[in-house]
């Protein structure tokens, strides 16, 4: 039987049926809208009634909080503008304060928050190797740091703070 049906046979049966089914979805459900199109009068109304209702209230103003109050923009109080000044005299202070102090109180320092952060690890080996790397940092400071002083005020901090014991004989390949 369906060898009996040709190609073009098929794509016009295909087509008939699309065609009808659309015609069909278009006068179900734009009635209305076909309607306004072949008449003439203008129905402006009917579509924009909804709009133009009265708007009804469901919620009441806005009440501001007690102690809040609107004002306008030009009232409105500023500050005013500080010059770029303090900001580099600030700047300036924070480069004095570098230049004075000295890479070597820099280094007790430093090895000092390390010794806080080993407070609770009870690993000397550890310890002395980030010990010797911070050492090593100081590095480019060598000629105005006296290293024997500064390792030995290292121990002096050691000594109550960590729960191994550190001594100036531990230090003896750190600058070299």
């Amino acid at each position: 039987m369906l060898s009996s049906i040709s190609w073009q046979h098929y794509l016009a049966a295909v087509v008939i049926i699309t065609i009808s089914y659309y015609l069909y979805v278009i006068l179900r459900y734009y009635q209305k809208e076909i309607g306004n199109l072949f008449n003439r009068k203008p129905q402006n109304a009917d579509v924009f009634s909804a709009i133009q209702s009265p708007v009804i209230s469901v919620m009441g103003q806005a009440k501001p909080d007690n102690g809040v109050t609107v004002t306008e923009t030009q009232n409105l109080p500023f500050t005013d503008v500080m010059p770029d000044e303090p900001i580099q005299s600030i700047t300036e202070q924070m480069q004095t304060a570098d230049i004075q102090s000295d890479p070597s109180s820099e280094l007790v320092s430093e090895a000092g928050n390390l010794i806080d952060a080993f407070k609770d690890v009870d690993n000397k080996q550890e310890f002395l190797t980030l010990l010797g790397i911070l050492v090593s940092s100081y590095k480019r400071f060598q000629e105005q740091i006296d290293l024997p002083a500064a390792l030995s005020r290292v121990v002096e901090i050691s000594k109550d703070k960590l729960k191994f014991t550190v001594a100036l004989s531990d230090f003896q390949n750190t600058w070299a």
